[in-house]
């Protein structure tokens, strides 16, 4: 930890149920230097997005804010909420109640950024958490909101990220994620910055990952928003992945601590290697004045 007002520590889930069709991706993240800690949780289902985002006072409990909570066990971990998310299909958003009793069991080992980066790469990204990790996961338990109830069998994708977190420094980022099956899994993860890019991910198994070093990418648009892309990841080992993707659903949310961002959050159905996956595709953009 520094001095850096914007220095952050953060913990990232999400999952996707292809047979409910349902998505949920959640962040609790502290900077303890603003005395700030803050909390978003998504959920969308059949084409509604219920959602909270808060912040709060910061405390010694990095895990937990307002009712979402993140608790170990083992090398697992559980998520719970139980409380109001707000339906966005409303001009109005109205409270529903929800809940998550959601495990979440890893599959890969950690993913430590730092493996796909040069000294280079590691200043570039230095203002957007240097210390970053990835893994992927199995996950199941239950989510209900208002009359609907899902028993959960996803997979997803969680971050756990330390250090300066300045929303307004990166000019875009792109962060892709998908799983195939539950055996195997990519993330691809690009930064634009006033200096130049910053390529990095994964493609990973049980028993191991490889690190990617650089991405091509082609990002196909609609009105604005993404609907689709085709991506090569160039990795550590000398593979290459190809990748073909659509977008399934997406959420627009304006970017906390910054005005002039927009996070575009959607589910990605994908193809590699002739197997069909899913996951989210986040999209940071400028947004249009």
């Amino acid at each position: 930890m520094n001095n850096d007002p914007e220095w952050n520590i953060s913990y990232y889930f999400n999952l996707y149920d292809q047979r409910n069709d349902v998505t949920a991706f959640m962040r609790i993240g502290s900077k303890p230097n603003k005395d700030e800690k803050s909390v978003f949780l998504f959920v969308m289902d059949k084409g509604h997005v219920y959602g909270l985002r808060n912040a709060t006072p910061c405390d010694e409990d990095r895990r937990s804010c307002s009712g979402l909570t993140f608790t170990e066990d083992g090398d697992s971990w559980r998520i719970a909420y139980n409380g109001p998310l707000f339906d966005f299909a409303s001009k109005e958003p109205k409270p529903v109640m929800s809940s998550l009793d959601i495990l979440w069991k890893p599959v890969n080992p950690v993913m430590d950024y730092h493996d796909c980066v040069d000294a280079r790469g590691a200043e570039l990204s230095a203002k957007t958490a240097s210390e970053h990790f990835e893994q992927f996961g199995d996950v199941s338990g239950t989510i209900a909101i208002g009359g609907s109830s899902y028993v959960i069998d996803a997979t997803g994708e969680r971050d756990f990220s330390e250090g300066v977190r300045d929303w307004g420094s990166p000019k875009m980022w792109l962060w892709l994620n998908s799983v195939y099956g539950k055996d195997k899994a990519f993330n691809a993860t690009k930064l634009s910055t006033q200096m130049g890019d910053v390529d990095a991910g994964y493609v990973g198994t049980e028993s191991s990952n490889d690190p990617v070093v650089k991405i091509d990418i082609d990002i196909g648009y609609d009105g604005g928003l993404p609907v689709s892309y085709v991506m090569t990841m160039h990795c550590k080992s000398g593979a290459t992945y190809d990748v073909e993707a659509k977008i399934l659903h997406y959420a627009q949310l304006p970017m906390q601590g910054s005005k002039d961002m927009m996070l575009v959050e959607t589910i990605s159905e994908t193809v590699m290697e002739g197997r069909t996956g899913y996951g989210i595709a986040e999209f940071l953009v400028p947004v249009k004045q």
